[in-house]
C-alpha cells in the first residue's frame, strides 16, 4: 500500500514544505501560533471521529473520540518550535528561513528538528481522510515548545494522562518523532527508550572564580557567557568553532571551554545565547577591561546522574537553574521494553533500506518531559519510544549540516526509507491498517488539494 510508493512520499514531502513556509523560533509564540493553527486546520479537516482541540499550554491534540482501553494505545509526539540561526553563518545557497530543496536534500531550520516529525502525524491524518488507511486507538500531539528555556508545554501532556487524556488498560506507547536517522549507506535509523538528562545552570562571578568553578564541575559544558561590562574594541578577539547541538560537542572539543581556561582576570567574554541553552556557541568574542568584570556562564550537564547526584557536585556552589530540575532528570525504560514484543520486531526488521539499531538519547527529547510530569501509577504500562524521520547533524559532511547549527537538513532518501520504517512499525502496532477505499478529497495522484 504505502512501501515503495513514490507517490506517497511526495505527500509527505508536501506538508514539510508546507511546515517550513512558517519560521517557529520558541522565542517568537506569534509565529508557532501561525504554524500550529496550519496544523489544525489539516488534522480537523483529515481526522474523521476525532476531537481537535488545543491544550492548556497550547499544544495541539487530537484524539479519537472512541477509544478502546482493552487495547494497546499510541500516541505520536512531534514539536513545532525551532531554534534560532544566524544567516551569516550558513554556506550559500543555504539559508535558514529559506527553504532549499534539490532532489536530494532539503535544507532549513527545523527541517529536521522537528518539521520532519510534525509533517508525518499530517500525512498520517492526509491518509486516513482521504481513505488510504484507517486508524484505531491512535492519538496525534504537535507540542507547542521543546526547545530552549523556560516552560516545556509538554508538561501538560504529561500531567493529562490518564485524566483528560487516555491511557490502555494494556501497554500505553509515547512515540516521539524526533530526528533519529543518520546518513550513510545503508541509513541508520537509531530508537531510544533511555535519555540522558538536561540539567542547566547559570553561575555569575568574575572570570577566575568562573574558572575555578568550571575545572571542579567535569560533567558540565558551558553554553553561553556574557559580563555585566565592557564595550568590545579593535583589539577584540574572535573565535569560531562549528557548533551546533551542546549534546554532540563534549566539553573538551567546546573551544568555549579552552577560552575561558585561558582568560586572565581582565579579560571579558561573550558568546552565545543564556535561551537557547541546546547550542553550543559558533562565536566567541574576547575583549580587555581595567579591572575584573562579573561575568554570566550557563553550563550544561547532559548525563544519566540523577538530580541529587547533581545537587551533590552543585554543593557550595551558587548558581540558579535555567531549566527546572524537576524535569530534566533523563528517562531509562530499555530494561522494561526489552523484554516487549514490540522490542523484538523493531530489532529484527530490517526492512526499506534501513539499519535499525536500539542506543540511547544523548540529548532529550518530549518524552522525558511527559515521563517526569506523568501519574507515576501509569508508568509501568507506559511506553516512551523516541524514533522519527528526520535527519541527524553531519558534522563531516562538506559543508557540515547542524540540526542546531548551520545548514540543518533533512536527507530525502533515508527521510523516505524512515517514513515507511514508521508506517511499517505502526501497521505492526494495530494503529493503523489498510482501507479498501478511496475518497475524492484529493488532487492528481492522491496529493493534496491545497
Amino acid at each position: 500500500m504505502i512501501h515503495g510508493n513514490d507517490m506517497h512520499f511526495e505527500t509527505y514531502l508536501f506538508y514539510l514544505r508546507e511546515l517550513m513556509r512558517f519560521p517557529t523560533l520558541f522565542t517568537r509564540p506569534d509565529q508557532i501560533e501561525s504554524a500550529m493553527e496550519r496544523c489544525r486546520d489539516c488534522l480537523t479537516r483529515h481526522l474523521r471521529g476525532y476531537r481537535v482541540y488545543r491544550d492548556r499550554q497550547d499544544n495541539l491534540i487530537a484524539c479519537p473520540e472512541d477509544i478502546d482501553p482493552q487495547k494497546d494505545l499510541i500516541y505520536l509526539s512531534a514539536h513545532l518550535d525551532t531554534v534560532d540561526a544566524d544567516a551569516s553563518e550558513w554556506d550559500p545557497p543555504f539559508s535558514p528561513f529559506s527553504l532549499y530543496e534539490d532532489d536530494h536534500q532539503m535544507v532549513g531550520r527545523g527541517v529536521s528538528d522537528c518539521k520532519a516529525g510534525v509533517a508525518f502525524e499530517l500525512f498520517l491524518a492526509h491518509l486516513a481522510g482521504t481513505g488510504q488507511i484507517a486508524l484505531s486507538n491512535l492519538v496525534f500531539t504537535i507540542t507547542f515548545k521543546e526547545e530552549g528555556a523556560g516552560i516545556k508545554t509538554a508538561r501538560q501532556i504529561g500531567k493529562d494522562l490518564g485524566h483528560a487524556l487516555p491511557v490502555s488498560r494494556k501497554d500505553t506507547f509515547f512515540i516521539v518523532l524526533e530526528n533519529n536517522i543518520t546518513v550513510s549507506t545503508p541509513p541508520v535509523l537509531s530508537f531510544y527508550t533511555a535519555e540522558r538528562g538536561n540539567f542547566v545552570i547559570r553561575v555569575s562571578d568574575t572570570i577566575d572564580r568562573l574558572k575555578i568553578i568550571l575545572s571542579g564541575l567535569k560533567q558540565w559544558n558551558p553554553v553561553s557567557i556574557r559580563p555585566d561590562a565592557g564595550v568590545f574594541g579593535p583589539e577584540t578577539t574572535v573565535f569560531t568553532q562549528k557548533g551546533g547541538h551542546v549534546c554532540s560537542v563534549p566539553r573538551k572539543k567546546n573551544l568555549l571551554t579552552r577560552v575561558i581556561e585561558q582568560s586572565g582576570s581582565t579579560d571579558f567574554l561573550l558568546a552565545g545565547d543564556e535561551s537557547g541553552f541546546g547550542v553550543v556557541p559558533s562565536t566567541i568574542k574576547k575583549g580587555r577591561t581595567q579591572s575584573p568584570v562579573v561575568h554570566h556562564l550557563v553550563l550544561s550537564n547532559r548525563s544519566f546522574d540523577t538530580v541529587e547526584a547533581v545537587k551533590a557536585q552543585l554543593d557550595g556552589i551558587p548558581y540558579r537553574e535555567v531549566k527546572d530540575f524537576s524535569i530534566s532528570q533523563g528517562m531509562n525504560f530499555d530494561a522494561a521494553f526489552s523484554t516487549h514484543p514490540l522490542y523484538r520486531f523493531l530489532q529484527d526488521d530490517r526492512r526499506n533500506g534501513l539499519d535499525i539499531r536500539h542506543t540511547h538519547n544523548i540529548g532529550a527529547s518530549d518524552a522525558t518531559i511527559v515521563t517526569r510530569c506523568m501519574p507515576p501509577e501509569f508508568l509501568h504500562r507506559f511506553y516512551p519510544i523516541v524514533m522519527g524521520p528526520g535527519t541527524r547533524s553531519q558534522r563531516t559532511a562538506t559543508p557540515p549540516r547542524l540540526t542546531h547549527g548551520k545548514n540543518e537538513t533533512f536527507d530525502k532518501k533515508s527521510g523516505k526509507a524512515g517514513v515507511e520504517f514508521l508506517v511499517s512499525v505502526l501497521m505492526e502496532m494495530g494503529g493503523i491498517h489498510p482501507s479498501g477505499h478511496n475518497q475524492a478529497d484529493t488532487g492528481k495522484g492522491g496529493q493534496p488539494s491545497g
